[in-house]
């Protein structure tokens, strides 16, 4: 993988690639909503960084302002900063976060493709990239790792999401009367 981050690197003129976020939102019609960030640090995912944000605010599913929350949140955190941020979603959620990280990190998105590759109709990722402050879509030799990422921000959401929906599906409407519960 440290080969796979030093030729990303270079694809995307980052000078020294050390460590990707990567970040998804998880929710039901807005409840149950968390945000997932994953970390790569010189190649490697490292768990020890994950992290999971729960969503506050009013349960609707307005992804943007899940996705605009949780950036917010981490940044105003004392983390090391990644070299590249990467998002699970198109155009659109970039255009929203882009102005809620610091300029020096490079912002991608990546989304379920709506071209077909020619052989099979298969659908492939798209990739988007903000260069001088303008959204372009971009097209990598080598996005193995991207991928992996963001399959694995998206695992990390969904196991949160179901733990919690699951522990709110075994909750009664008597457990929120006083005097009334487990007891």
């Amino acid at each position: 993988r440290e080969k796979s981050f030093n030729t990303l690197a270079i694809e995307l003129n980052i000078p020294k690639l050390n460590r990707i976020e990567c970040y998804d939102i998880s929710n039901l019609l807005g409840k149950y909503a968390y945000g997932s960030m994953v970390v790569a640090v010189d190649g490697s995912l490292d768990r020890s960084k994950y992290r999971i944000f729960k969503i506050k605010g009013e349960e609707s599913p307005d992804d943007y302002r899940m996705l605009r929350e949780v950036l917010m949140r981490r940044f105003k955190g004392d983390e090391p900063m990644p070299e590249l941020l990467l998002i699970d979603g198109g155009k659109g959620q970039v255009s929203t976060v882009m102005n809620c990280i610091p300029e020096s990190i490079t912002l991608m998105g990546i989304s379920k493709g709506r071209r077909f590759k020619r052989k099979g109709s298969r659908k492939h990722d798209e990739f988007w990239i903000v260069r001088n402050g303008e959204i372009y879509s971009i097209r990598l030799d080598n996005p193995e790792i991207l991928i992996d990422l963001r399959d694995e921000a998206h695992r990390f959401a969904i196991r949160h999401y179901r733990k919690r929906s699951i522990k709110e599906s075994k909750r009664s409407v008597l457990d929120s009367i006083d005097g009334v519960g487990e007891k």
